[in-house]
């Protein structure tokens, strides 16, 4: 029986085809133009809703949108090698798009790797440069993984699972910041609709955010992401180190204390790692933008900040003790 699902026909493309097949996928992944006849398709409703939607918030046709997935799909299923090398490429200027960097931008970032403006116009000398040093290099500068940039894993950041708040104060400071750093608190916006016998609804995302400024660029970069696990059990807890963090902000140590819900999809997003983080905090801001507008609320209730609104109350000696260290310790 030839079950008709994903898996199987992407098994039976890779090894059924043949060397007509072969040549047109090598005729595509080299960029050279070939001829066919129009095509009529009839799809599926909910296929058709899908397309219609989403090529309209991407703001690309929907006949552009099927061929650009199905070219995504003959590549990585009949020339994984070359799909492997279209993802340094593309994942090179996603992470600079995320960071919303022109060309120009870019090349003065990059200037010390001699990539220039010429360099990056053209797609086979930028891939040229991307060096497994060069690669390394780009991806402390952004904080994402290397392994994601050069397309060997498919998350950009691995994100640390906290089981103390102390691990998250290390990372925090750094005498060679630019200015004070931020801290980004997400809690889900509603608890997640299946939990079993280990919920996870009180998770907390931490994201730590600098600016650095390479060649005379400003960059902000998120170089932490962590997961602190059920949170909420440990209220008193979270509660000393938000009354922490509100010192260290009043103190001019930190940028900003941001606490943040997010619906489900942005949120495990984020805690998986599977996207870049800038790019999550961009679709965050933008549905708590619509949210707002729509007298919705995106930020944490009184209960949940009690510690940033008496922060003197509740921050324990043991806190009180490392904002003094890290305080003459950045003096």
């Amino acid at each position: 029986m030839n079950r008709k699902n994903m898996t199987t026909l992407l098994s039976r493309i890779a090894l059924e085809q043949d060397t007509e097949t072969q040549q047109r996928v090598r005729q595509f992944s080299d960029g050279k133009k070939t001829g066919g006849t129009p095509m009529a398709i009839r799809f599926r409703p909910a296929v058709r809703e899908f397309i219609t939607r989403v090529s309209r918030n991407l703001g690309i046709s929907a006949a552009e949108l099927v061929n650009m997935v199905v070219e995504g799909v003959m590549l990585h299923t009949l020339t994984p090698r070359q799909a492997t090398v279209t993802h340094m490429y593309d994942r090179f200027w996603q992470l600079m798009d995320a960071h919303r960097l022109s060309l120009t931008n870019v090349a003065t970032l990059l200037a010390d790797m001699n990539m220039g403006v010429s360099v990056l116009e053209s797609r086979e000398r930028t891939l040229d440069y991307l060096t497994t040093p060069v690669i390394g290099h780009i991806a402390a500068s952004f904080g994402v993984s290397p392994d994601w940039l050069d397309g060997t894993d498919d998350h950009p950041v691995r994100p640390v699972m906290l089981t103390r708040w102390s691990e998250v104060a290390d990372p925090l400071f750094s005498a060679s910041d630019v200015t004070a750093p931020t801290i980004n608190l997400v809690r889900r916006e509603s608890p997640p609709p299946t939990c079993g016998t280990i919920s996870h609804k009180d998770d907390i995302i931490v994201c730590i955010s600098r600016l650095k400024k390479v060649n005379g660029i400003n960059l902000r970069v998120i170089d932490f992401t962590g997961v602190m696990r059920n949170a909420k059990a440990e209220n008193k807890s979270t509660d000393a180190f938000l009354a922490f963090c509100e010192t260290m902000r009043k103190a001019a140590r930190l940028g900003a204390v941001n606490t943040l819900l997010a619906p489900e999809h942005l949120f495990s997003t984020l805690a998986d790692g599977r996207e870049i983080p800038v790019s999550v905090f961009i679709a965050l801001n933008n549905y708590c933008v619509f949210s707002e507008n729509r007298g919705g609320v995106h930020c944490w209730g009184v209960d949940d900040m009690k510690g940033i609104v008496n922060s003197e109350f509740y921050l324990s000696p043991e806190w009180e003790d490392y904002r003094n260290k890290i305080s003459r310790h950045i003096e």
